[in-house]
This record gives C-alpha cells, sequence and structure tokens, in this order.
C-alpha cells in the first residue's frame, strides 16, 4: 500500500472484516503494546499501579474469602497477581502471546497459582463456574453488538448462583467523541503499530444509527510504504448495559462512584464500573437494581 491510496481514500471510514481490531495476537506487536502496558509514564494501555491498587481493594470487599475470579482481557495479568496474593484463585485470558508469557513469568517468579491462557475471549469455555468475572478498562466496547451480547451471555452461565460480574465500560459520549474527532497525524521514532520510525495517520467517523466509532491509522515508512490499521468501538445507552446484563439473568448491585472506583485522572467521565449479580434461587428477597440512566 503506498501513499496514492491515502490521498485516494476519502468519505466515511469503511473497515475491512479483518481490520477491525488491532492485531493484539501478531507477536512483535504484541510485545509493543507489552511495554506500554508496563510503563508508568502513562496509562492509555494499563493504568498506574497506584489506581490498579485502589480498584483491587474495592474488588476484594466485594468477595468473599477464596473466590474464583475470571479476568477477561486481563492483559500482563495486573489484577489477577494482586487478587491472587490476597488469596483468590484467579485465571486471565487474553489474546496477546507477550502479555500472557510476561504473566506466567511473574506468576512464576511470585510462587503464585495463577492459569494464564492466550485465546481470544470470544472461542473461551471454562470447565468450571466462577464466583466474579471482570472485564475492565472498556474492553467490552470493543466488541460488535452480537459478539458483546454473546460474551455477556456466556458469562452470565459460567458464575454460579449469587456470583458477580464487573464490567468497566464506555459512556456513550465518550465513545461518539472519539468518532468524531478530527484527523490527526504524529512522528514517530518508534511507535505500537511499526518498529521503524513513521508517520501516523490517523483519521475516524461516527456512525450514529449503528452507534459504532471506528477509526482508522495509516503509518507511512520514510521510502512512503503505508500499512494501515483499524479499530471500531460500540457505544451503548446507561439503560443498553442494563438490558445487556438483564437479558443473562444479572441484576446490576452497585455503580461505584470515583471515590470507590478511580478511573485515573485521563479517563474521568470517560469509563464507568457496574457491578452485577446472578440470581441466587436461595434468596427469599430481589435484587433491587440502581438506576444507570443518568450515565450516556
Amino acid at each position: 500500500m503506498d501513499i496514492d491510496s491515502i490521498i485516494f481514500t476519502a468519505g466515511h471510514i469503511q473497515l475491512s472484516p479483518d481490520e477491525d481490531k488491532i492485531p493484539w495476537d501478531e507477536p512483535a506487536f504484541s510485545q509493543r503494546m507489552l511495554e506500554n502496558h508496563l510503563s508508568q509514564e502513562h496509562d492509555w494501555a494499563s493504568r498506574r499501579l497506584t489506581v490498579i491498587e485502589q480498584q483491587i481493594a474495592w474488588i476484594a470487599r466485594q468477595l468473599p474469602d477464596g473466590a474464583r475470579i475470571l479476568d477477561l482481557g486481563c492483559g500482563p495479568g495486573f489484577y489477577t497477581r494482586l487478587l491472587a496474593e490476597r488469596g483468590f484463585s484467579c485465571t486471565g485470558v487474553d489474546f496477546s502471546p507477550a502479555s500472557i508469557q510476561w504473566a506466567c513469568q511473574q506468576a512464576q517468579i511470585s510462587g503464585l497459582n495463577i492459569e494464564y491462557i492466550q485465546q481470544d475471549i470470544r472461542t473461551y469455555s471454562p470447565d468450571d463456574p466462577f464466583d466474579f468475572i471482570m472485564m475492565t478498562f472498556g474492553e467490552l466496547n470493543v466488541f460488535s453488538a452480537s459478539d458483546t451480547c454473546y460474551l455477556i451471555s456466556n458469562c452470565g452461565r459460567w458464575l454460579v448462583p449469587g456470583g458477580r460480574m464487573l464490567i468497566e465500560v464506555h459512556t456513550y459520549d465518550e465513545v461518539k467523541r472519539q468518532g468524531m474527532a478530527p484527523a490527526n497525524w504524529q512522528r514517530c521514532p518508534q511507535g505500537l503499530f511499526l518498529a521503524v520510525p513513521h508517520l501516523l495517520l490517523t483519521e475516524n467517523s461516527w456512525d450514529e444509527e449503528a452507534q459504532i466509532s471506528s477509526t482508522r491509522f495509516w503509518a507511512i515508512e520514510a521510502n512512503g510504504r503505508a500499512t494501515r490499521f483499524g479499530s471500531q468501538m460500540k457505544a451503548w445507552h446507561g439503560d443498553e448495559y442494563t438490558s445487556l446484563l438483564a437479558n443473562a439473568g444479572l441484576s446490576i448491585k452497585q455503580c461505584p462512584d470515583s471515590a470507590e472506583w478511580p478511573v485515573s485522572e485521563t479517563f474521568a467521565g470517560k469509563l464507568f464500573a457496574l457491578l452485577a449479580e446472578k440470581a441466587n434461587p436461595c434468596e427469599q428477597n430481589p435484587l433491587n437494581t440502581p438506576s444507570i440512566k443518568g450515565i450516556n
């Protein structure tokens, strides 16, 4: 692909089926991504550990001792490691080979018995149920509507009665904002998409009817060679998140505020968490569901 392709590609972004997600599972790409996960200079790939530790403390207060935890999209295992240190039984699933390898190494060094699986979470299927399932950092929004419904439905089936699920998701307004952001470019002596110096052009579009934000990245090397990447995010209104969970047999138990669940300064007002619970037939009183209709 060359610069002509960029010049004469215009209008609404139409991503091809093989570029609607960034190639997290490509070995070299995943290694570069891991470096960004581990950085404490920014929090766009993973949060700084001081924030994660506050979130872990909140999670631990919601669970019984020794609870079985599943982290979908676990990355390099920051959450699972800290939870395992508190005595919880943890499983982490992620698409990135570099992140899973690093997480396994850290667990071994720390003497922690954590199960890590490199797999697309859409094809993962556990043998035993869990007490707690978590998907954080807006992971849910990168999937299509049908994949999202499928994932949440699976999670409902994988939880024990009375088990809980934590989802941290983007607000509707934030996904739309990203889709409507103007095109931009930046110089990259080194970067996430390519290991060699390049210019990175980014363009966005917003589909109001589908509620989807699309982003196309053009990485242009010094020789003029251009490589294209793409990603999409699905926006959901607050009541739509409620319906997604309800259809899987889950009722919202808490909507923790920023004091209980800090999202970091970078993502303030852009991400929020919902804690849902699977019905327990042994309980007589139905769960009161907090309203989240004020969250867009």
